[in-house]
């Protein structure tokens, strides 16, 4: 018998993420993610956030299959139209961007920018994914303080 434990070379810890936070804006500790944010608005108003999450996956299959799955989701999207998407770099780890618009039944018309990285853990990888929604409306003010907050992820080895 032997004993293994968590973390070890065999079962790596996963990575941790920083990102930053600017006036205005105010963590989420209880939303049960990695990391999240949220703008200050008046009380009825959609609340721009940033999400993170970190995903263990089997190692050189993570990047492939979420964007696959992003894929799948857009496509039941109600009026989803793409931005745009490419392959990039994300705090030099290979990645994945990708923007678009829906229509949520709820909230109205949202916009969100999602980016994604393959992070190599030794047999695994990690998964890290950073979620950024606003309302349409919000947009113009917005878009450019989330596209700030999503560039200044670090992910930490």
């Amino acid at each position: 018998m032997k004993t293994i434990s968590y973390p070890s070379d065999e079962f790596p810890a996963p990575v941790g993420v920083t990102m930053d936070c600017p006036d205005g804006w105010q963590t989420l500790p209880d939303a049960a993610q990695c990391l999240a944010i949220i703008k200050d608005v008046p009380a009825g108003e959609f609340r721009p956030n940033v999400i993170v999450t970190v995903r263990r996956m089997r190692k050189d299959t993570g990047l492939r299959l979420a964007i696959s799955e992003l894929h799948a989701r857009a496509e039941t999207l109600t009026e989803y139209a793409a931005i745009g998407e490419e392959e990039r770099l994300i705090d030099g780890q290979p990645g994945f961007n990708m923007e678009g618009s829906f229509i949520d039944p709820t909230a109205g018309t949202l916009v969100q920018a999602i980016r994604l990285a393959a992070v190599p853990r030794g047999v695994v990888e990690d998964l890290v994914q950073v979620t950024a929604t606003c309302h349409a409306k919000q947009a113009e003010e917005a878009w450019q303080v989330i596209r700030a907050i999503e560039e200044s992820l670090k992910i930490q080895l």
